[in-house]
């Protein structure tokens, strides 16, 4: 008889969530890094405009454009844009419980685990201490349910052919 199907684990969905939101804003920036290569010239008073308006994380990525040349800048923006739609297609058939999305979701978090720590290294808060246990947290969880759907397809079959 065929087990029912296993529900996806609700702290696994919280990352999954978490990394849908990260895939979101990265693929904004990466659209806002694209709107800065046509406008290349303009970025610094586009990052003085969004620093009096206090919006922090605009005003970083306008200034870290300004610091690239357009041809980097573009290069980053194409990158950044592909990375999310693949942590984006990896958390969906995560979330739908395709064991080829759960290596894909693997390889992404394995990938973020290097420079996750390095950013808390290097600028050591409470927000990168986060980020970096999360992705530690998602990586355990999603080894679980790797394993977990290994022992199912190693159990022998209990029902009987007609």
């Amino acid at each position: 008889m065929n087990q029912p199907a296993r529900s996806t684990p609700l702290l696994l969905k919280l990352v999954l969530f978490k990394k849908l939101l990260e895939a979101g804003v990265l693929f904004v920036a990466a659209l806002l890094s694209l709107v800065g290569i046509r406008h290349h010239q303009q970025l610094p008073e586009l990052a003085d405009r969004l620093g009096a308006d206090h919006r922090l994380v605009l005003e970083a990525l306008a200034r870290q454009g300004m610091e690239m040349s357009p041809g980097r800048l573009e290069m980053t923006a194409i990158a950044a844009a592909l990375f999310s739609v693949l942590i984006t297609v990896a958390s969906l058939a995560t979330l739908r419980q395709r064991p080829w999305g759960e290596w894909m979701l693997l390889g992404v978090l394995l990938t973020m685990l290097p420079l996750e720590a390095w950013d808390l290294g290097r600028e050591p808060s409470w927000l990168h201490g986060l980020v970096l246990a999360l992705t530690l947290l998602g990586t355990v969880l999603v080894l679980g349910e790797l394993r977990h759907s290994a022992r199912a397809r190693q159990r022998p079959s209990t029902q009987e052919g007609p």
